[in-house]
């Protein structure tokens, strides 16, 4: 398709006189516009320190980091072909064409090296190439060019046309008008590009023959700064360009000569019109601006003219304070005081709306103090900064900034009207927010009255292959898990390995409402705890009241030692034995999991592994427990586990693939060790046990097991229980964990596999969070089942009769609590616990099999089933297992081990896959869910995409292709070997190891 000539050029014709009108705020451009104006001083960008002063370079002698930057911006347009689409222009394509053999020497690497520094998602390299030619040129004395943003970076190299010196005057008018430019327009443009810089003998021995200047270094002119000199020199001499006399004649690459007479031969017409200082910057202000505003129109649409805010907040954070009553709103106000001096400023104050638009605030006014001052190349600006706690009920929704003057005068800023916006849905919760050892962890506020999924987005720059010096932006969004609701706020939590901090952005959002573009690196290193209670006052000393007596005793704070954050030496009556890895290609704990990063403490994790013999907190939320420690699971230094729990800031709760493991040193004490005592008098005790009363108003014993009981008079006023002389002993045992023997008229049967391509027992079945053997038995024995079984600590099957290959093995086996009482054994995985209706002994050996003479699955009621077993010391034949029906069908069998499903849905089985060498092997989306996730949710998750891959049993990645290095897995399909949490029949990846389908109906 042929385009009209002017049509890249027109991009440049936007801008008319005087000053651009007043930004809103926020803009797609404000990022652009600090590293534009905020050279120097507080919170500097420091572009301009790489040109400053104008000869400068940080690469050594015979440089010119601003020339290079000008040089740069030329190069990266010059590809533009108006005609025929992709058109090029400004687009950061010359990232991938420095191999081309027209880029040659170091600045292009440098100066991309440089602009990858400022690259993220608000900023484009593209725009900092363009912004890299404002920069130089107003920094080296020149005028001030027109900058725009908006501009959109290419991801592979342009076409093949930059200028070179050995070409001829005709190629030189041909390429320039590719570019949409006439000769005119192609005089002045290098007029301009060739006032600062010169030329290298290492690139061009043929033009700078070696060591014939200093450094190897000819300028085009006789000052490195942006001067006239360029065109007064060649008009009146004497001339120093060597791309217009020297060697560069003889052998044919006076460029500079053959463009400077394109326009009329001999005349020097454009380039003698421009002799003029005043002249010459106004014509190289408006050149250079049509050239960095060259865009390809189908893809870019620039912003205004960027103009300096006259006030622009700055680094504005909410934060939910402790309690949930108040929030914490802080930040800086940017005055720009180029035309108005900040020593004629008095005052600066917010004046702001609560959260739905009016004034329940009362005065609604924050006041602010000077923070610091900082430089542009024109433009100066002071910092106001501020720091306010304000009512969560109330909050703010926006503010207006009013400026009181020495004079008595005022100036007030409303943002065009709007005010400066403010939400305060969503929260990102910085001081709770931490990143460790490679592991962000990112907690955040979002009202309750919010509804839709909650993320957090995560953008890093990955390396790129092949010496590209810029890297890729790669985003990703991770769902956050919901906690604990404190005030009018829900709390969300998730963690996330990063390969580096440097560059790496992060966000909350939900639906409209985001609290984004934070820099990581701001993050510290340990996340602080966020407490549901309102913190109370504190003093030096605190008055404590004993319910028995009417003294009061003062106890100074210094008696009370301070807590200190260490790690911790026993827990309950579990020992503290290191900070330990997971596994290799597992979990070092298998046994049972639970989540809670707003508030898990080491006691909750205690508690939730009662009957385990091990368990680990991990990444600072997660809880593991486990009766055996996986074989490649290792000892780590203590070091690592540097994730402070968010419920105690007092402990530590692991790390990043790092486990702070703890394991049972002992039993639980029974009554013996208690301070009970068992005679009529009552006798004092200290408080040695949770379930003993510290109140002495009255002492009546609620744990006798005998008929009778008695109440008595305590003899101090110290924490005491009196048990009456009646009481026994196991009356006030401590609960251990032990195996059911019996209940509701069913006794235990032994630990049972599961059958062999069906379940062991089949007829019914049910699973609750709260389940017990009682609650197990009651089920089944409602359905008239002889056998009940307890499996993987929350589900009940029921069934008359074992199927095939269902097995009795150790006791031991079924290790699993109960999900509803947790001194009950309830099974295990793939293990369970049977209880047979009326027996009255179960099977002793651990050792026997149990085998089946005839089964079948009925489809009704059983009419009649026998069972034969005994003991293994018994003659008789052991387990035996015969069922009759009087009706049956033959069972729908299911794996007896997770193996592969050829089919999801529309998917077809790929392999188990590797993930990527520098970044997702799949990113096109992604999901967790490491409790309840199989190979259907992520399929439904991934529906519309081509592939999609299952890792660490929990994590769904989406995707139409695979990125570089995601290869089927070397081991092959043994490589991917964690089963689903969803579905233990279904295999979901493992640690860089992508269980994967396509869908092969997209192309």
């Amino acid at each position: 398709m042929k385009l009209h000539t002017s049509i890249l050029v027109c991009t440049a014709v936007f801008f008319g006189g005087g000053r651009a009108a007043i930004p809103t705020w926020p803009a797609p451009i404000d990022e652009l516009e600090d590293v534009m104006y905020l050279n120097t001083g507080y919170k500097s960008r420091g572009l301009s320190s790489h040109i400053t002063p104008c000869s400068y370079s940080e690469f050594g002698a015979g440089r010119q980091t601003a020339a290079e930057w000008l040089r740069i911006g030329f190069h990266d347009m010059a590809t533009t072909d108006i005609f025929f689409a992709p058109h090029g222009g400004i687009d950061g394509s010359i990232a991938f064409e420095l191999q081309n053999g027209e880029n040659v020497g170091t600045g292009f690497q440098t100066s991309l090296n440089i602009y990858s520094n400022f690259l993220n998602s608000r900023v484009s390299i593209a725009d900092m190439i363009a912004l890299g030619v404002y920069s130089s040129v107003r920094g080296c004395g020149g005028p001030a060019i027109p900058m725009r943003g908006g501009r959109v970076d290419a991801t592979k190299a342009g076409k093949t046309g930059v200028p070179q010196p050995q070409n001829g005057r005709g190629t030189f008018i041909n390429q320039f008008a590719r570019m949409g430019f006439n000769a005119v327009d192609m005089i002045q443009m290098v007029a301009c590009g060739h006032t600062m810089g010169g030329v290298h003998a290492a690139e061009f021995p043929n033009i700078v023959p070696p060591r014939t200047a200093p450094n190897d270094f000819q300028l085009f002119d006789t000052t490195p700064e942006f001067d006239n000199n360029i065109v007064v020199q060649y008009v009146n001499g004497p001339i120093s360009d060597p791309l217009t006399v020297g060697p560069s004649v003889a052998n044919t690459r006076n460029s500079d000569f053959q463009v400077f007479t394109a326009d009329a031969p001999n005349t020097n017409s454009t380039v003698k019109a421009m002799q003029a200082p005043a002249t010459f910057n106004s014509v190289c202000s408006s050149i250079l601006q049509r050239m960095i505003e060259t865009v390809d129109p189908d893809t870019t649409t620039l912003s205004d003219v960027i103009q300096p805010y006259e006030v622009k907040p700055s680094g504005l954070q909410l934060t939910l304070l402790a309690g949930g009553t108040q929030i914490k709103f802080l930040g800086d106000i940017r005055v720009r005081t180029t035309t108005r001096s900040a020593s004629q400023i008095a005052s600066v104050l917010l004046i702001y709306k609560d959260r739905i638009g009016g004034s329940t605030c009362g005065s609604c006014s924050i006041t602010t103090t000077v923070a610091g001052t900082a430089n542009g190349f024109d433009d100066s600006f002071s910092f106001y900064s501020f720091d306010a706690n304000l009512p969560s009920t109330s909050s703010i929704s926006s503010f207006t900034v009013l400026i009181t003057l020495i004079s008595g005068g005022t100036e007030t800023y409303n943002n065009n009207g709007g005010g400066f916006l403010i939400q305060d849905s969503v929260i990102v919760q910085t001081p709770q927010s931490c990143v460790s050892n490679g592991n962000l962890t990112i907690l955040a506020a979002v009202r309750s009255t919010v509804t839709t999924p909650v993320s957090m987005n995560v953008t890093q720059k990955v390396a790129r292959s092949s010496g590209t010096p810029v890297p890729a932006l790669v985003p990703q969004s991770i769902p956050l898990v919901k906690g604990s609701a404190i005030g009018p706020y829900d709390i969300y939590s998730a963690s996330y390995a990063i390969s580096s901090t440097t560059g790496t952005k992060y966000g909350v959002a939900s639906g409209t409402f985001s609290d984004d573009f934070k820099d990581v690196s701001a993050l510290g290193s340990v996340c602080a705890p966020l407490s549901s209670s309102v913190p109370s006052s504190t003093s030096t000393s605190t008055t404590a009241s004993q319910t028995s007596t009417s003294s009061s005793t003062s106890i100074s704070s210094s008696a009370i030692p301070s807590p200190t954050l260490s790690h911790k030496s026993t827990i309950g009556a579990f020992t503290y034995i290191g900070c330990y890895t997971e596994g290799n290609g597992a979990r070092a704990l298998t046994g049972k999991s639970t989540y809670d990063y707003p508030t898990m403490t080491l006691e909750k994790c205690a508690a939730a592994c009662t009957g385990f013999t091990y368990w680990g907190v991990e990444y600072g939320g997660e809880c593991y427990c486990g009766n055996t420690l996986d074989s490649t699971s290792t000892l780590a230094s203590s070091s690592d586990c540097s994730f402070i729990c968010p419920g105690n800031q007092y402990e530590y709760c692991g790390a990043g693939n790092r486990l702070e493991m703890y394991k049972l040193s002992g039993q639980v004490p029974t009554s013996s060790s208690s301070s009970v005592s068992s005679t009529s008098k009552p006798s004092s005790t200290s408080s040695t046990s949770s379930t003993l009363s510290s109140s002495s108003s009255s002492s009546v014993s609620s744990i006798s097991s005998s008929s009778s009981s008695s109440t008595s008079k305590p003899t101090s006023s110290s924490s005491s229980i009196t048990t009456p002389s009646t009481t026994s002993t196991s009356a006030t045992a401590t609960p251990t964990l032990h195996i059911v023997p019996s209940a509701l008229g069913y006794t235990y049967y032994g630990c049972y596999t599961e059958a062999s391509g069906t379940r062991a027992l089949n007829s019914a079945s049910s699973a609750s969070d709260s389940m017990t053997i009682e609650q197990c038995i009651a089920s089944c024995s409602g359905g008239g089942y002889k056998y009940a079984g307890a499996e993987y600590g929350r589900e009940c099957w029921c069934g008359d009769s074992f199927g095939r290959g269902s097995s009795l093995v150790a006791d031991g086996d079924c290790s699993m609590t109960c999900a509803g009482d947790k001194y009950s054994y309830c099974g295990a995985g793939n293990r369970l616990g049977v209880y047979v209706r009326g027996g009255s002994t179960a099977p002793t050996s651990t050792s026997q099999q149990t085998t089946s003479s005839s089964s079948s699955f009925p489809t009704s009621k059983p009419q009649s089933s026998t069972i034969r077993s005994s003991a293994s010391s018994s003659s008789s034949t052991l387990s035996t297992l015969t069922t009759s029906t009087s009706t049956s069908t033959s069972s729908t069998p299911t794996p007896t081990a997770p193996v592969p499903k050829p089919t999801i849905g529309p998917f077809t089985y790929l392999g188990c896959r590797t993930e990527g060498t520098s970044s997702r092997a799949l990113t096109g989306a992604a999901s967790y869910d490491y409790n309840g996730m199989t190979l259907e949710i992520c399929a439904s998750l991934c529906s519309g995409w081509k592939y999609f891959g299952v890792e660490y049993g929990g994590e769904c990645y989406c995707g139409n292709e695979f990125n570089t290095g995601a290869v089927p897995a070397p081991e092959g399909e043994r490589g991917c070997s964690f089963t689903c949490p969803g579905d233990k029949w279904e295999l979901c990846g493992a640690g860089n190891r992508l269980t994967s389908y396509v869908n092969l109906s997209i192309p």
